[in-house]
């Protein structure tokens, strides 16, 4: 006869917090304690659980009879040949065994090898046709137990809940990050997606919120990490960002192993909306932070500020549901339309695209035996998937990305098991320079001279609509829907001018490498029609740097042949007559008022070497 039990093995972290004790196993032995057998099946297994010791141990080993793997649920299956084993249905001790590294986390050092007495259990079997009797096991190891055992092993945990602020629903499929707050670094500590519950599980060594700049330096013994979390939905747009200073908070501060929080979103229901929207162009809301001439109104996580246009290539975002609102059984399709004019729109296709993998979505998959995520992408230089497949698992391969295509018009199908209900976040990368082109604007200009009104480059308003269908064939189809909110930016894709020249270096017919000695004239000219900065500089080593040079933060900018012996009304010090003979560096800076909606636009320094 064999004998089948199943169950379930968890450890309490908190009253509605769990966390199944997978890479561990489940051990079973014939009862050590014969004369109290029946009153031990009996107990509470609450006033059983205890630490076997090295003497139970040795003692134990003649009555072992098999042991079961726990699954990464938690689930286990203990299988007993009666025949061979001569157990025949009655009493046994079931531990549970540690080891030295459960829960499969690879710890810097390895401790004890440990193992803890569960209970001593009378199976309640039942009989089935397969010549087997099954019985049922389910057992939590109570948080005070527990977080004692993670401790000596120095495991840490979170676990918790994420939530829309106002509605209290939880957020499925959005990534959670802990960090540390430290005296010299923060620490990252590790990231978990939220269940269908919202609910995530954060396991870490504790070696990680004690790493420090200086490995002889802990500043953290013996205190318990300060947490601060940030939360971003799977293709990485930010949710929750915590401040550091929250870590420092009385609810946070040197938090135990086993921790439990709850986190909520605010607006976070957009993740479980039913309404396709496109919202944003790159940190900035098309309805809120971009003013009517196409320009942000403020800088917005580093990036643009106000009047600062946009310019290269620009993430479109928004929320992507997975099905048709007006078709719930049909998948949906986005696309976008561009146009600068506002009337006449036309499709935003593969010619329009940054050629650059842009990640739209996670899925949840199995790899190597477990749970692992898949990037969705949308990438033309990768083959395209099968829509909806999911990969086999092939580990030890990497994990490849589900890629995805827009069609001929542009549209793009929404990956039906993805996490957040859709893709919330980037859905297109928009390369704004095959629309409304730039370049060099300096060609034929002559440094020290004003840009001609006629030779000045000037951008273009960009305008761009969502639509989104059910069937991309057919254009006249009922649910085909166009988002009448537009999306309006300010586009110069135009490199400013900056031009430097010393004369003296090419006077009579120099080669450029003249001396100048006393009289040195600075052609400079900077023109664009967003210019935020400039700013002319020298620098030697006899010197240092010398100040009272012309700068400015004028529209268009500036343009003059500025005789750095005779600087006035501008005062440089230390004056040109007191520069020692030496080499020296003179150079024009610009900064453009235009961003990606990510990241502005970086200086661009002209300089010319020269000797006195």
């Amino acid at each position: 006869m064999n004998y089948i039990i199943k169950g379930n093995l968890r450890g309490l972290l908190c009253s509605d917090c769990e966390l199944p004790v997978a890479g561990t196993s489940v051990k079973v032995y014939r009862p050590s304690d014969l004369q109290n057998e029946t009153r031990l099946a009996v107990a509470d297994p609450k006033q059983t659980f205890h630490q076997v010791n090295d003497d139970e141990l040795k003692a134990k080993e003649r009555l072992f009879i098999t042991q079961a793997d726990v699954q990464e649920n938690g689930d286990f299956t203990i299988e007993i040949d009666g025949g061979k084993s001569g157990y025949e249905g009655g009493s046994i001790d079931v531990d549970w065994y540690c080891g030295n590294v459960p829960f499969k986390i690879p710890l810097p050092k390895k401790g004890p090898a440990l193992q803890f007495h569960i209970t001593t259990l009378q199976p309640l079997y039942k009989s089935s046709q397969e010549n087997a009797q099954y019985a049922r096991f389910d057992y939590k190891i109570d948080s005070k137990w527990f977080c004692r055992i993670l401790t000596l092993l120095d495991i840490w945990v979170v676990c918790g809940y994420v939530n829309d602020c106002e509605t209290q629903k939880p957020i499925p499929g959005v990534k959670v990050f802990a960090y540390d707050v430290d005296l010299l670094q923060d620490d990252y500590l590790g990231n978990a997606y939220t269940d269908n519950n919202g609910k995530f599980t954060i396991v870490y060594p504790g070696d990680n919120f004690r790493k420090t700049l200086l490995p002889w330096l802990n500043v953290e013994w013996p205190a318990g990490p300060d947490y601060y979390f940030r939360v971003e939905s799977s293709s990485g747009t930010v949710l929750l960002a915590e401040d550091r200073t929250r870590g420092r908070q009385n609810d946070r501060h040197n938090a135990n192993n086993c921790f439990c929080v709850k986190l909520c979103i605010k607006g976070g229901g957009i993740i479980t909306s039913d309404t396709p929207w496109f919202t944003s162009v790159g940190n900035f809301s098309i309805a809120s932070d971009i003013d009517g001439s196409g320009k942000t109104l403020m800088s917005k996580f580093g990036a643009g500020g106000t009047g600062y246009g946009f310019f290269g290539s620009v993430k479109l975002g928004g929320y992507a549901t997975k099905k048709v609102p007006t078709a719930p059984a049909s998948p949906l399709y986005y696309r976008f339309l561009f146009s600068t004019d506002n009337v006449n729109f036309n499709p935003v296709t593969t010619a329009q695209m940054e050629p650059t993998a842009l990640k739209v979505a996670t899925r949840q998959i199995t790899w190597n035996g477990t749970t692992a995520f898949q990037d969705v992408v949308i990438d033309i230089n990768q083959t395209a998937s099968i829509p909806d497949n999911i990969p086999a698992d092939n580990y030890p391969n990497p994990i490849p990305d589900h890629v995805l295509h827009p069609d001929a018009n542009g549209w793009v199908r929404v990956d039906q098991p993805a996490l957040d209900n859709g893709f919330y976040g980037s859905l297109f990368y928009l390369n704004t320079a095959t629309i409304i082109g730039g370049g060099d604007a300096s060609a034929g200009l002559t440094p020290g001279l004003a840009v001609p009104v006629a030779d000045q480059k000037n951008g273009r308003m960009l305008y761009i609509q969502f639509q989104t269908t059910d069937d991309p064939a057919n254009p006249a189809s009922p649910n085909l829907n166009t988002q009448s909110l537009i999306g309006k930016i300010y586009v110069n894709n135009w490199n400013e001018v900056s031009l430097l020249k010393l004369e003296e270096l090419f006077a009579g017919g120099g080669s450029g490498c003249t001396p100048v000695s006393g009289v040195a004239h600075a052609d400079y000219t900077v023109d664009h029609e967003l210019i935020a900065s400039w700013s002319l500089g020298v620098w030697s080593n006899a010197t240092g740097t010398v100040s009272g040079l012309p700068s400015g933060t004028t529209p268009r900018g500036d343009a003059k042949k500025f005789n750095l012996a005779a600087p006035a009304p501008f005062v440089l010090t230390p004056p040109f007559s007191a520069w020692p003979s030496c080499a020296y560096s003179l150079t024009l800076t610009t900064y453009r008022k235009l961003t990606t909606g990510e990241s502005n636009d970086w200086a661009k320094t002209n300089q010319v070497i020269f000797c006195k």
